[in-house]
């Protein structure tokens, strides 16, 4: 990894040579039925930085080590966010947190990001536990981000369940699009937890559909919906520092539902949040997509669909197993159909997952296709499923 000689601007710090900036990603524990911590039970999407697996962010990891950094990774409930501890960082993370910090930590996180320190900061309702156990309105994660990123005008929304997105409309040009607000810097998210802003927050990217059938709603806790302060992108410059709150964690993932690290410019546009977080955009480098091995021959993705498949009523669970060789993509992407005049429907309108729900408007027997694509090969099966009265 290169060497950079770089000048820190908050006043903890001093003029030194760094293998990498020092970035803190901070996680939590949250069992799928909203247990904190989670115990004896698994913990839920806990989106630590070494795990390899679907939903583990060992890629996002390794993007943000070539753009320069040194990532650290806390859990929320070891750690306390004081003047101390946080000088020795450049870059904070809240990846999935559920810890409600206390008011004497915002205070100095907002001390410090006012003497040049980065805030990172995305929610899900998955922070809080399973929807389908703890609710997709549970508030756990949005409120232990909330305390910490109020004070810079960022207000998270809850989970809105709406779908998939694709932000390419900004409002301005900005390092994070690459100067260039219509599609520079694409970036896809799922689910969704919108940013309300307001002073000194101001929105970087609205919510926007992006022809992947996104709703342009909000949970109904947060209603109306309100089109001027409900970011997908929200950026705020408080004194020296610099923070970003960004609508979804899931494009972070290796292989997230609805979205991953290798969509679109999702690793762009990740390296570039932490670069500018850092405020080192003329001193780091962005390298933006993986290539695969040089010389290496990408093979095709195998698939199957679990036999087991559970109906039930009106609503069906369905798996597909995908195998491939990980050169173009480590995580072949999954997207389910049902076809153009059916009205199946897809819980959370989210059809991009290897394991699905859907819901049917009536007994009968439907065709139900599953496409692995690896970026270069696009794999189908089709699966006939009868529903009873």
């Amino acid at each position: 990894m290169k060497r950079f000689l770089t000048i820190l601007t908050a006043t903890a710090w001093a003029v030194s040579v760094h293998a990498g900036i020092p970035a803190l990603y901070i996680y939590g524990d949250v069992a799928d039925d909203g247990t904190v911590p989670s115990g004896p039970k698994e913990p839920f999407h806990q989106m630590r930085l070494n795990d390899t697996g679907r939903l583990g962010m060992s890629e996002f990891k390794a993007a943000l080590e070539e753009a320069g950094f040194d990532l650290t990774e806390k859990y929320d409930a070891a750690i306390e966010l004081n003047e101390a501890f946080l000088k020795n960082y450049r870059v904070i993370m809240l990846a999935s947190n559920q810890r409600r910090f206390t008011p004497a930590e915002a205070e100095a996180v907002e001390n410090w990001v006012k003497a040049g320190g980065g805030l990172m900061a995305w929610s899900d309702s998955a922070f809080g536990g399973h929807y389908r156990k703890a609710g997709i309105g549970n508030t756990l994660g949005r409120d232990s981000n909330n305390i910490i990123t109020e004070p810079f005008g960022m207000y998270f929304l809850t989970d809105n369940g709406g779908g998939n997105y694709l932000i390419s409309d900004y409002t301005e040009d900005h390092y994070l699009n690459n100067y260039n607000r219509k599609g520079g810097v694409r970036f896809r998210g799922e689910g969704v937890s919108c940013v309300r802003v307001s002073p000194p927050a101001r929105m970087l990217a609205p919510l926007q559909a992006g022809g992947l059938g996104g709703r342009m709603s909000v949970n109904k806790v947060d209603a109306p919906y309100q089109p001027k302060a409900d970011a997908a992108l929200a950026v705020a410059e408080p004194g020296k520092g610099r923070v970003i709150g960004v609508f979804d964690r899931n494009f972070l993932w290796n292989a997230g539902d609805g979205t991953r690290l290798s969509h679109v410019d999702n690793r762009e546009f990740t390296q570039r949040m932490a670069v500018w977080a850092a405020g080192l955009e003329d001193t780091l480098q962005v390298t933006g997509k993986k290539r695969p091995a040089d010389g290496a021959l990408n093979q095709p993705p195998q698939l199957a669909v679990e036999e087991s498949i559970t109906v039930s009523g009106l609503q069906a669970d369905l798996k597909a197993a995908v195998t491939d060789d990980g050169l173009l993509h480590r995580f072949p992407e999954i997207r389910w159909d049902a076809g153009k005049r059916s009205k199946v429907r897809f819980e959370n309108d989210n059809p991009n997952t290897p394991e699905v729900r859907v819901f049917f408007p009536e007994a009968g027997t439907y065709t139900m296709r599953v496409t692995a694509d690896d970026g270069e090969f696009s794999i189908s099966k089709r699966i006939k499923i009868t529903v009873k009265p």
